[in-house]
Parts: structure tokens; C-alpha cells; sequence
């Protein structure tokens, strides 16, 4: 099973929080994305003062994908059109694209935000 982190799921690997259920699938999974949403809306809330990172978003972005193998999916065509016709369970547009993005390739979403997996045809984990 190949999965997406979302942008808390990031966050907490980079801390060394992530969860030993999330930590497994992460470690056995062939292949481990986050959207590229999740390093904007990071930097977002850096910028905002809302989150410390130990070094600019761009360096501990690179840092953490690189560290951990994580691919950055683009957001493309395809991606954009099934975000925007999710049902509108919460408006957060990050939140939509890393729907969108694991269900237009079948990735399994580590989270823990409880509104994702209400989603129909979402599958998460955490």
C-alpha cells in the first residue's frame, strides 16, 4: 500500500510524533507522497507565525522529503476537477487537494484530522 501524508502527518514525522500504526504503514509502504500543497500551506503558517520549523520551509521541506523518501506529487488538471467536486464536507482547499490527489491515485492517507475519512472512498490511517 502506497501512501500520502497529509500536511499534520508531515509535521509529525519531521518531530518524530508520528504514531508507531503510521510510522509502520509509512515504513512498508513501497512508495511514500505527500501532495505539494502540504510544503505551501507549511510555509503558510510559518509565515504567519503560527508554526516554528527549525530552518526556512523550502530547506526543511527538501530536508524531510529527503530523509524520509517522500515523493511531492504536482497538482494537475485531473487533481483540481475531483477537489472540486468533493462534497463539501469543510471548505479547507489543502485538505480538498490531498483528498483529491489519493483518491485520483489510490493512495492511502496518513491523518489525523477527523473530517478526511468521512470522505466517501477515502482510506486513511492514524
Amino acid at each position: 500500500m502506497n501512501v500520502l501524508l497529509d500536511t499534520c502527518a508531515l509535521l509529525a514525522l519531521a518531530n518524530g510524533e508520528l504514531p508507531a500504526d503510521a510510522a509502520d504503514a509509512l515504513e512498508l509502504a513501497p512508495f511514500a507522497y505527500t501532495s505539494i500543497i502540504s510544503p505551501w500551506e507549511t510555509a503558510i503558517k510559518f509565515h504567519k507565525g503560527k508554526l516554528k520549523l527549525p530552518e526556512s520551509p523550502p530547506d526543511w521541506f527538501r530536508s524531510v522529503s529527503s530523509r524520509y523518501r517522500i515523493i511531492a506529487i504536482n497538482l494537475d488538471v485531473e487533481t483540481a476537477f475531483a477537489a472540486a467536486k468533493l462534497p463539501l464536507l469543510h471548505n479547507d482547499p489543502f485538505d480538498r487537494i490531498i483528498i483529491a490527489t489519493a483518491l485520483t491515485r489510490e493512495l492511502t492517507i496518513l491523518t489525523s484530522d477527523r473530517t478526511i475519512p468521512t470522505y466517501p472512498g477515502v482510506r486513511t490511517l492514524w
